[in-house]
């Protein structure tokens, strides 16, 4: 199915949130904790002068939060009515438990990362959502960026998935740490009874996808699939870490 055969305008973020994020599963900890010791290795001290972009977000504001020391600016971009309405209603600082604290805790004493007294403000001062699709993101605008289960869970064509990548990519400037993460071998998800699809990707797919893509450095983490997956379906998580270059997309 490609993606714009796709009913987004039935995605239920509450319930993808519930499925995916009411807990810090073994998997995610495992990304934050790599993702994290890049991001630390890769920018350096905080400089908080970098445009970062999240692109599809949804209902995860782990990825943006691992760029928090280093974002002047967090660009989220969204396409899913019901996942912009989320965000929306979660970037705000109010008052209350901020569930995100147990994700954010991963990382708390961590260099860089300590320097952040109140991250909840701080990321609420700094974010933007923008509603954009993936394929028309401006190029060479953003300087750090993150694309988290997005790619390959939008369509079932390897072709669109594959320009969703090179379109993410386009819209670093030569230079960015990036952070990208897929499910290896999905066969798709449900959300509250509704059928979304997923290209099939496995480990080797994609290192070889990296090769012509403009990106350096990179490195492809494949979670521990001996520990509680998410759901049925998938065979791991892969998180890929790199640098953009100026190799023609």
């Amino acid at each position: 199915m490609p993606n714009d055969a796709v009913p987004w305008s039935d995605f239920d973020a509450d319930e993808y949130w519930k499925i995916n994020y009411a807990s810090v599963l073994p998997e995610d900890a495992e990304i934050i904790g790599h993702a994290s010791k890049f991001l630390l290795e890769a920018c350096g001290e905080p400089a908080p002068l970098r445009q970062a972009l999240d692109v599809g977000a949804g209902t995860n504001l782990y990825p943006a939060l691992l760029m928090l020391p280093w974002a002047k600016h967090i660009v989220f971009t969204e396409y899913a009515p019901s996942n912009i309405d989320w965000l929306g209603e979660n970037l705000a600082d109010v008052p209350g438990e901020w569930h995100w604290r147990r994700f954010w805790n991963l990382v708390a004493d961590l260099p860089c990362y300590r320097a952040i007294s109140d991250p909840r403000r701080t990321l609420a001062a700094a974010h933007e959502i923008r509603t954009l699709s993936i394929f028309d993101l401006p190029r060479r605008t953003w300087d750090i960026g993150s694309m988290f289960f997005v790619a390959d869970g939008m369509t079932g064509d390897e072709a669109e998935f594959e320009a969703a990548v090179r379109a993410f990519l386009g819209a670093l400037r030569p230079g960015s740490p990036t952070l990208m993460a897929f499910m290896e071998g999905s066969t798709g998800y449900d959300v509250r009874g509704r059928r979304f699809p997923s290209v099939k990707i496995t480990q080797r797919s994609l290192e070889t996808l990296l090769t012509a893509l403009p990106i350096t450095e990179t490195s492809v983490h494949r979670t521990d699939n001996s520990v509680r997956r998410l759901r049925p379906g998938y065979d791991a998580m892969l998180l890929v870490t790199g640098i953009t270059t100026k190799r023609l997309e």
